[in-house]
């Protein structure tokens, strides 16, 4: 943050974002470690009534990043992208429209939670019974549903290839325990 304001020198080279954007990142590592202060100081409970407003500030923050790598002006020759599972990883740099297009599908994520979020409240307690605010809702939750689609075909695909490939193998170590038994006959 001091960065970004400034305060503390270093060379413009070296932020591959803008001033506010590296300032939003580092506010909200900020923001996260005052709430969670405030949690030792004053207690659990107390701060409780804060939470959703860190979340919701955290969001926002999160959203007006993933918006700006998506959509903002600039080029994103720097992103870099990469993948990490039981113990193995594995990194590399990524092309513009690979890193935009990452970043655009959970920037639309994140907008449409929060059109579905501001649609709830308008239903919900603002204007209750609203049927644009409901009209509102509905689109939101679609949009939402429409998005996370192909993740959820192909979550489902890759279980069917993991129970068919589990299946295909218990078929053949049941032949191949059958025709031991044939042999030693």
């Amino acid at each position: 943050m001091l960065t970004a304001l400034g305060l503390i020198p270093s060379l413009a080279s070296s932020m591959n974002a803008p001033r506010w954007v590296v300032f939003l990142a580092g506010s909200l590592f900020f923001i996260v470690g005052m709430w969670l202060l405030l949690q030792a100081v004053v207690g659990e409970a107390m701060a409780k009534a804060f939470g959703w407003i860190v979340g919701l500030a955290i969001f926002l923050g999160l959203a007006a990043i993933a918006n700006w790598v998506a959509f903002g002006g600039g080029d994103r020759n720097d992103c870099s992208g990469g993948i990490s599972a039981l113990g193995f990883s594995s990194t590399r740099a990524v092309a513009e429209l690979e890193c935009r297009a990452a970043f655009g599908y959970g920037a639309l994520l994140m907008d449409l939670i929060l059109l579905w979020g501001l649609a709830w409240w308008l239903a919900n307690r603002a204007f209750p019974g609203s049927k644009p605010a409901r009209a509102l809702e509905k689109v939101s939750e679609w949009g939402i549903v429409l998005l996370l689609l192909p993740l959820i075909l192909l979550a489902f695909l890759l279980q069917g290839i993991k129970d068919g490939s589990a299946a295909l193998w218990s078929r053949m170590r049941g032949q191949e325990v059958t025709k031991r038994g044939d042999e030693k006959k």
